[in-house]
C-alpha cells in the first residue's frame, strides 16, 4: 500500500457519515438525503433517497442488505445489489446513530431517548428500552455480544441490556455525554466520554476497572487491533494504548 489516490467521487452535498463496505462496494450517506453505493472503481451504482433530511449515520451492512435511519423516523432496509428498498420500519424518532446488527436483529437508538431492537425477518420492533430518568438522545452505536448490548447515552451513562429482552443489566455513570460507541474486548468494555476519560468497565458487573484521563473530551469510538487501543479527543490528539 502506498497511500496514492486511486479514484475520487464528488457527491452533491457534504459527507458527514462514515463509509461501509459490502464486498467491493462502498456505501455512504450524504447531506442531500441520499445513500450512495459505488463500485471498486468509484463509479456510482445506485442512489437511494432517505426522506426528511441529511444522512448523518453510517449505514450498517449484513447479509447483502444495508440499513440506514435518519430524519424520517424509519429504519430503511435496502438491497445492496440494486439499491431497492425491501422494507421501512417505524422507529418512532429521528436518529443520527449507526445501527448495529447481530443475528438478524438491528439495534439502534433515537433522539427520543429510546434504544430499539428490530427483527429483520419480522420487520418489526421487538423491544424498546428507555431510561427511567434523565431522558436524553442515544447517539452512540451499540456493541452487541452473545448476551448483551452495550450503548452510550447523552445522559452521561453507559447501559448494558439483555440482548434478547432489552432489560437493563447495569448502568455506568460518567461525568459527560457518551456519544462514542463502546468496544467490547473479552470481558471488558472500553468507552470514552466527553468528560475526557477513557473508561474500562467490567462487562458482566458494570463496575469500573480503570479510567484514563486524556487531554479533552471524547466523542469518537475506540479502535482495537493487535493488542493496541487507539482513540482520539476533541482537541485533535490521537492516543495509542498497549504493551510497550
Amino acid at each position: 500500500a502506498t497511500g496514492e489516490e486511486q479514484w475520487k467521487f464528488e457527491a452533491e452535498a457534504e459527507i458527514s457519515a462514515g463509509a461501509s463496505f459490502s464486498g467491493d462496494r462502498v456505501i455512504f450517506g450524504t447531506g442531500d438525503e441520499s445513500l450512495i453505493c459505488l463500485d471498486a472503481a468509484g463509479k456510482k451504482l445506485w442512489q437511494f433517497k432517505v426522506p426528511g433530511g441529511p444522512v448523518l449515520a453510517t449505514a450498517a451492512v449484513a447479509n447483502g442488505l444495508t440499513f440506514v435511519a435518519g430524519c424520517d423516523s424509519n429504519l430503511h432496509i435496502i438491497d445492496v445489489k440494486d439499491g431497492k428498498e425491501i422494507a421501512a420500519v417505524d422507529i418512532g424518532g429521528q436518529t443520527g446513530a449507526t445501527p448495529a446488527v447481530r443475528d438478524d436483529i438491528v439495534y439502534v437508538g433515537t433522539q427520543n431517548s429510546q434504544f430499539l431492537a428490530i427483527d429483520l425477518k419480522k420487520r418489526e420492533v421487538v423491544w424498546a428500552f428507555e431510561p427511567e430518568t434523565r431522558k436524553q438522545p442515544f447517539n452512540s452505536s451499540a456493541a452487541a455480544t452473545d448476551k448483551y448490548v452495550v450503548v452510550g447515552c447523552q445522559n452521561k451513562r453507559v447501559y448494558c441490556l439483555d440482548r434478547k429482552t432489552g432489560k437493563e443489566v447495569w448502568e455506568f455513570v460518567t461525568e459527560g455525554r457518551v456519544d462514542g460507541s463502546p468496544v467490547v474486548v473479552g470481558e471488558r468494555v472500553y468507552v470514552g466520554s466527553q468528560d475526557g476519560n477513557l473508561y474500562v468497565i467490567d462487562l458482566n458487573k458494570g463496575t469500573e476497572i480503570q479510567r484514563l484521563k486524556l487531554d479533552d473530551g471524547i466523542t469518537g469510538s475506540p479502535a482495537v487491533s493487535n493488542g493496541c487501543l487507539v482513540i482520539g479527543t476533541i482537541k485533535g490528539t490521537i492516543y495509542c494504548f498497549g504493551e510497550k
